[in-house]
């Protein structure tokens, strides 16, 4: 009997507890906050295709092997260190082509080299585009710009989205003739870095190389952030 009298007296104050929490829990107001940073890109990525189609096996691997040989000594001796430059693709098969009785026919084999440099320097950029091309690479796969320190950029675009969040809720409670008073929580909804990116630049015969050098501008990035607060108001 006892024990039950305790267990009796336990719950009531479980409960007793429980609804006075519920009675002091604050009313909340729920807004998402955006931040946006813009900054200059510091980093580039340049992909250089270089495409070989041969009959013989061994001479469209010699051939294929010699150009990409030849594009990374220009590149290195442009002041490009050969940690920066690495094999972004290589894919070797064999061709055919349907022909009037709808047979396949065996045209050769190809190999697709992609030699993928990266530089900090972004007055390299063309530089680096034109001397490819003119040591045989027939195709730029892709130009991508980017940022090292993105830790502080997200680091910025974070507090733009806190900032926002916050005067959103704070016109909210003033509509409403209340004042925030506190925050219930906080939640990261999302973080992205955008910077230009250009694919499939140029296809190329070798007579149409140019002599000047091809003007590659930068352009800026952004970078953005997104919260969810829950502000407490007062009743």
């Amino acid at each position: 009997m006892k024990m039950f009298l305790s267990l009796a007296i336990i719950f009531f104050c479980v409960l007793s507890s429980t609804a006075l929490a519920a009675e002091e829990r604050l009313p909340t107001i729920s807004v998402n906050g955006e931040g946006i940073v813009e900054a200059s890109p510091d980093r580039a990525t340049i992909s250089v295709g270089v495409v070989s189609r041969e009959k013989d096996p061994t001479k469209v691997q010699a051939e294929n092997a010699k150009i990409a040989s030849e594009i990374i000594r220009s590149v290195t001796s442009l002041g490009v260190e050969k940690k920066n430059i690495r094999t972004g693709n290589y894919s070797f098969r064999q061709i055919y082509t349907t022909d009037q009785n709808k047979r396949r026919v065996f045209q050769g084999y190809e190999i697709n080299n992609t030699v993928t440099i990266t530089v900090d320097d972004l007055n390299l950029v063309g530089k680096i585009i034109d001397s490819s091309l003119s040591h045989g690479a027939n195709s730029i796969e892709s130009l991508q710009f980017g940022i090292r320190d993105k830790s502080s950029l997200q680091s910025e675009a974070l507090k733009l989205a806190v900032r926002d969040a916050k005067t959103k809720a704070e016109v909210v409670a003033a509509g409403l003739g209340k004042n925030i008073v506190g925050i219930r929580s906080v939640s990261i909804n999302s973080g992205s870095i955008s910077a230009p990116r250009y694919s499939k630049l140029a296809m190329v015969a070798e007579d149409a190389i140019s002599n000047f050098e091809t003007p590659i501008e930068g352009g800026t990035l952004s970078c953005s952030a997104s919260v969810h607060v829950e502000f407490e108001i007062n009743r």
